[in-house]
């Protein structure tokens, strides 16, 4: 079992509010002497039950590290993960001088949700998009998609490769193996995991040739899923994830109707068939967005007793932006650190316009328990 520890600089009243004694890294080992106690938290009604949370996380006990003193026994045992996760945070902090920016970049790289500050987690949830500034099923599966396109295109340029493994099955294996790379560089969190188990479930029924109904594959999934992790079962991700896919799946059909374009030649026709297409895309995508916003409403007044009244307007361009611009340059910022400022840049804005949404009068909508 894991251990959730403090190490405080004193024994006042606002020893928890200051920084451990020492510099704590990824990866180090140390000898401590502890005062344990059993994991322990409130149960109030329609609150956070924090022991729950601890139990699911495999924390078997929480303490602190007495004034005895601690010894550095290795600066770099094994984690090889967890050190490269703490490395990217350090070159995001050393590259970006504002904090607050900073730490939204690693939230989205690594999964570093504590890198946020509370007073932009509350703006976050207060237009709706907190579900886009942690590494949820909605950025991994983005991500698996656009590296299972990429390694469609790649795929198709061997002649040999194409005689191994169709082009369809190598993409779809491809992004599952993405996907898998990605919420352990995040952190494999709870959310993180559920989304790659499900993405396994659906790749293995693609693979075996066959067509089910989108009930049956949402429910395979969901079967997989609940089997590894039963507790999953207890958290509000668990049914939003599952309803929104759902939602989605259900109004597939009235998504995927195509628009005609009459048979003209020409530049002006090419132009007039692209506006169609793009008048198409941004019309699925605002339906999308409005069935889910609406679809999940009762869910999320059931579990936050809160709605967002501007998270519709928040969503259609947030979820373009963090999922298409400030994730993707958070991470290529991994490969190419100037990434990163472009990335603080957009953030800044992004925020800003958030900001002005959580501004209006009436932006949330909160009912009793």
């Amino acid at each position: 079992p894991f251990l959730a520890l403090g190490w405080y600089r004193g024994q006042h009243e606002d020893a928890a509010a200051t920084q451990p004694r020492g510099e704590l890294r990824a990866g180090q080992r140390w000898r401590f002497t502890l005062r344990l106690r059993q994991p322990h938290g409130s149960v109030n009604p329609h609150g956070f039950d924090y022991e729950l949370y601890l139990f699911e996380l495999g924390v078997g006990a929480t303490g602190y590290v007495r004034d005895a003193p601690a010894i550095l026994l290795h600066s770099a045992a094994g984690f090889p993960v967890e050190r490269l996760r703490q490395a990217v945070r350090d070159a995001i902090e050393a590259k970006i001088e504002d904090r607050r920016i900073a730490g939204v970049l690693a939230a989205l790289a690594i999964g570093d949700q504590a890198a946020i500050d509370r007073e932009d987690w509350d703006l976050f949830r207060n237009t709706g998009v907190a579900h886009l500034m942690s590494i949820s099923g909605l950025h991994i599966t983005m991500f698996a998609w656009l590296a299972g396109a990429l390694v469609g295109v790649l795929w198709r340029r061997s002649r040999r490769a194409l005689l191994l493994i169709p082009v369809p099955a190598a993409a779809r294996w491809g992004g599952l193996a993405a996907a898998l790379a990605y919420s352990l560089l995040s952190g494999w969190g709870v959310p993180a995991q559920r989304t790659v188990w499900m993405l396994a479930a659906v790749t293995l029924l693609q693979s075996q040739a066959a067509v089910w109904p989108w009930p049956l594959v949402l429910l395979a999934a969901a079967g997989v899923v609940s089997f590894i992790d039963p507790w999953a079962l207890l958290q509000p991700g668990f049914w939003l994830s599952f309803g929104a896919v759902g939602l989605l799946m259900a109004s597939q059909p009235a998504l995927t109707a195509s628009v005609t374009v009459p048979a003209e030649s020409g530049s002006k026709a090419g132009l007039k068939a692209g506006l169609k297409r793009f008048a198409s895309v941004l019309s699925g995508g605002v339906r999308t967005q409005v069935i889910a916003t609406l679809g999940l409403t009762p869910l999320t007044l059931v579990f936050f007793q809160q709605v967002s009244l501007v998270g519709l307007i928040a969503n259609l361009f947030a979820i373009p932006v963090v999922t298409l611009l400030i994730t993707p340059l958070a991470l290529l910022g991994v490969l190419a650190a100037p990434l990163w400022l472009l990335g603080a840049w957009v953030s800044t804005k992004f925020i800003a316009a958030l900001g002005w949404l959580a501004a209006l009068p009436g932006a949330v909508w909160g009912l009793p328990a």
